[in-house]
């Protein structure tokens, strides 16, 4: 069987768009794998820890549709948690595990992370550049310059 970590066995540092990677960013997950909230699941879900202390511990972030949940219960479907608040994220609306997708579907996911991951660093470098001439036009008008 071919297994989605070997299509990417020359890629240094897998992103979050494969399960095993997401499962590693769990840490202290406050909920034991007995629970239905549990590592596994939340990873099978879409999702990756992005807590930083013991406040969010629970906060998790879809690797594609970027929606962050926390406020998480032991007895809590990560799926369906997923599904209520983020029902047009396209993870979500394939409906399946990572090891049940076709290859077509998992490249489309890649391919929409991809897409996505552009985004934001488009959108970061744009606020970045926006702040930057914001300053300049500011020292400007401190110079007496128009």
């Amino acid at each position: 069987m071919v297994r989605m970590e070997n299509i990417l066995d020359n890629v240094e540092n897998p992103p979050l768009f494969l399960v095993e990677e997401r499962v590693k960013t769990f840490k202290n997950w406050p909920f034991s794998d007995k629970d239905k909230c549990n590592v596994r699941n939340m990873a099978e879900a879409g999702f990756y820890s992005v807590a930083t202390g013991d406040v969010d511990a629970d906060a998790a972030k879809c690797f594609l549709c970027g929606k962050e949940l926390d406020g998480w219960e032991s007895c809590d479907d990560p799926w369906a948690e997923h599904k209520s608040h983020a029902a047009k994220c396209a993870f979500v609306q394939l409906g399946k595990r990572e090891d049940e997708l076709l290859l077509s579907e998992f490249l489309s996911v890649i391919k929409q992370y991809m897409i996505n991951d552009k985004k934001r660093v488009a959108e970061f470098a744009k606020e970045l550049i926006d702040e930057r001439a914001k300053r300049a036009k500011q020292f400007n008008r401190h110079l007496g310059r128009k």
